[in-house]
């Protein structure tokens, strides 16, 4: 058997390996959302891929060796004391809440959560470049296509903020009701899917300004009856804000729909 603590954060770099773990897509995504989410609860949600990736790894660099599941969980909980010590943007060291980032980017929508006391749980993001920038702003890689269902199983439970730049596809809604069935095959209904099973307390979903008038306004009012009827959350009328008002060097503007889970009583 190896002797413990033989392996690094720094070895998943290896060029070499990274191209035999693309059996496993999901491994690295796991491993450091596991790392990152150990001391909150939510690192169940990540332990078993992030033992997996962690296996394939020590079978990798030892191939001669036996390497049982109990040693990859051991060497995965060594590498807690390895953490990714100097990624620009880490999280607030005393969260306030807990919100998931969906069509992440490079992280904006993280960056300004993070500043108002918010800490990450999930992150989702296709684009493998984007994916390399956010790891390397915020030592987490994100997990994949969130259409599939394989993704959206690692989404944890208990978050309080759903947050999402969704791209805007035409919806068909000639004739029909324009609610929660009609949003399929499109992006927004894999958001409203989201938001259905993990009831969040809020969510912050941000688009293009012509989301406004798209086919006549007939798209954004049946968004927003979804968010409202439907889902059942209290949204008040969305607005454009351009962020070269809020000191940014830029002319870009944006539609912001934002969403509040309503009480029972």
């Amino acid at each position: 058997m190896i002797d413990q603590r033989k392996i690094k954060l720094k070895d998943f770099e290896d060029k070499s390996f990274k191209t035999n773990a693309l059996r496993n897509p999901d491994g690295e995504s796991a491993l450091t959302h596991y790392i990152h989410n150990h001391k909150n609860g939510v690192s169940g949600f990540y332990k078993k891929e992030a033992t997996s990736h962690v296996k394939n790894l020590l079978e990798y660099k030892y191939p001669d060796e036996k390497i049982t599941s109990n040693c990859a969980e051991e060497e995965l909980q060594y590498l807690l004391f390895d953490k990714y010590s100097d990624i620009p943007f880490p999280p607030p060291k005393k969260p306030r809440f807990k919100f998931i980032d969906l069509f992440a980017g490079i992280g904006g929508f993280r960056l300004a959560f993070q500043n108002l006391g918010g800490k990450c749980v999930f992150t989702s993001e296709w684009d493998k470049y984007s994916q390399k920038t956010y790891k390397a702003n915020y030592g987490e890689h994100p997990f994949g296509d969130i259409t599939k269902e394989s993704t959206k199983s690692f989404i944890p439970d208990n978050f309080d903020v759903l947050c999402a730049g969704f791209p805007c596809q035409a919806f068909s809604i000639a004739g029909k009701k324009g609610g929660f069935e009609d949003t399929r095959g499109t992006l927004f209904f894999d958001v409203a899917e989201i938001i259905k099973r993990k009831r969040p307390k809020a969510f912050f979903l941000e688009n293009v300004k012509g989301l406004r008038n798209h086919k006549s306004g007939k798209t954004l009012n049946t968004i927003l009856n979804v968010l409202r009827n439907d889902l059942n959350y209290f949204v008040p009328e969305p607005e454009i804000i351009n962020a070269k008002d809020f000191g940014v060097p830029q002319n870009r503007e944006r539609i912001f729909i934002v969403g509040f889970k309503r009480s029972r009583s």
